[in-house]
């Protein structure tokens, strides 16, 4: 952190950086990220750059995605040299994750130790992208962790938990300790693999539309499915219409979207897909 320091550089709060410092831990999290010499690795958030050299020798090549100038920069100088580590200051969100996978020609990996105000979109945007993919390796607040595990019923289930388990495996591997970082983050956190499911657990013949309707059922969650899915912005059809749908798909129309498990969404989506 000394070095940091002398240079002027902090961890920024607006950005949610918590450095990993511990290097017993950065070196379970590269050996549980299922990494093999023809890989090509994306790290968002490479932060002091713990986890990207201990990856190098490894991999193939790193692409790690820094939207932090001074943080680019400082990798920047202390990757000189090295060829197979590529740095690009950009925000995660809008990384163009086809155009490595095409270039590597092989679906990518992705290690990141996430900050904690982006996890959740970060999560998303990489599920969007999950067919450029093999596996994730991600770093999160216990909390997020929690909530891709969740089940029906559980005040933790929402929608990410239920595309994680659609498109993914899901597994953690780990929990860390606050003082695994700098500074110290006032929450536990976890270590999350993610193994990408060749198609989806359940098929879904309209993906853009179940994802749809079930944000649509969640986006208030404390009203019965009925009473959210008729006040939604999203037109899903008149209140007679969605309960019609919510029958034939063998669902109580005063139950809450907490309590549908994932092949009843899916029976949800196909019915109101014929409204």
């Amino acid at each position: 952190m000394q070095e940091l320091r002398s240079r002027g550089i902090s961890p920024k709060q607006a950005l949610g950086q918590h450095f990993l410092i511990d290097q017993g831990i950065a070196q379970k999290i590269v050996r549980l990220a299922t990494l093999e010499p023809e890989d090509c690795v994306v790290e968002i958030g490479p932060g002091m750059g713990v986890l990207t050299f201990l990856m190098l020798p490894l991999v193939k090549k790193v692409i790690a995605v820094e939207l932090d100038p001074g943080m680019a920069d400082y990798l920047k100088e202390k990757a000189q040299g090295m060829a197979s580590l590529i740095i690009i200051r950009q925000d995660a969100l809008g990384f163009d994750f086809s155009t490595a996978a095409k270039a590597a020609d092989r679906r990518l990996k992705v290690v990141a130790n996430l900050p904690y105000n982006i996890s959740t979109p970060v999560i998303f945007r990489l599920l969007e992208s999950r067919l450029f993919f093999s596996h994730l390796t991600l770093m999160l607040q216990r909390e997020v962790a929690q909530r891709i595990s969740a089940s029906p019923g559980n005040k933790e289930y929402g929608p990410l938990s239920i595309f994680i388990q659609l498109y993914t495996s899901p597994k953690i591997m780990m929990r860390v300790p606050p003082e695994a970082f700098y500074p110290s983050p006032k929450v536990e956190s976890a270590l999350v693999g993610f193994e990408i499911l060749e198609r989806p657990r359940i098929a879904i013949g309209d993906d853009g539309f179940f994802q749809k309707v079930v944000r649509a059922s969640f986006a208030q969650r404390r009203k019965t499915l009925l009473n959210a899915l008729k006040n939604s912005p999203l037109a899903l059809g008149s209140g007679k219409e969605i309960e019609a749908a919510l029958v034939a798909a063998g669902i109580d129309p005063r139950r809450r979207a907490e309590t549908l498990d994932l092949i009843e969404f899916q029976r949800l989506a196909e019915a109101l897909h014929e409204v």
